[in-house]
């Protein structure tokens, strides 16, 4: 059980790290069937980071805490602040 929980958090692990590399190479494509195919494999990286995390949280190997409604509105404020600006 503990080899299964070290190999799934190297898997979840790599995805991130994978997800960060693709997120990079999507904002820098300047060819569209480039970028295309940069953010096809982004999409399938995150949705395995997703299986992954799921797995790992319903075993309680990945345990997340809910955020403070507080924290929430402040982040919502925020973003709605910076879509004000962009208009």
């Amino acid at each position: 059980m503990a080899k299964d929980m070290e190999w799934m958090g190297i898997l979840l692990y790599e995805h991130k790290l994978a997800a960060s590399m693709l997120t990079s190479s999507v904002l820098e494509s300047a060819d569209p069937q480039v970028r295309q195919h940069f953010t096809s494999l982004l999409n399938q990286t995150l949705d395995h980071q997703k299986q992954i995390f799921d797995v790992m949280n319903q075993k309680g190997w990945y345990k997340v805490a809910p955020a403070p409604q507080d924290e929430l509105n402040r982040i919502q404020q925020s973003f709605s602040s910076m879509q004000q600006q962009m208009q």
